[in-house]
């Protein structure tokens, strides 16, 4: 599932918590991708997804101790913006 992920470059953050947002382009086809914040988070606790246009979009991710969650569209070759919120 090709998926560009492009994180925005000042995270909010409060405590040992973090909020991380950014956007993806799903690409090739598919209606769906995996967005990983590892780089930004050791630990998920929840994600919120919106579409750039009236596409249906759901997120999930399977695990606490996950820093990766997917996102999936109602149709192909779309966008939208996401926030991830964990523990630093």
């Amino acid at each position: 599932m090709p998926i560009a992920v492009l994180f925005d470059s000042r995270p909010s953050t409060f405590g040992n918590m973090m909020v991380v947002t950014g956007s993806f382009v799903v690409s090739g086809g598919d209606s769906g991708g995996v967005i990983d914040v590892s780089e930004h988070l050791s630990e998920l606790l929840g994600v919120s997804v919106t579409s750039a246009d009236a596409t249906t979009i759901y997120a999930w991710h399977t695990d606490t101790s996950d820093t990766t969650f997917n996102v999936v569209q109602g149709a192909t070759d779309k966008s939208g913006r996401f926030m991830a919120m964990g523990k630093r």
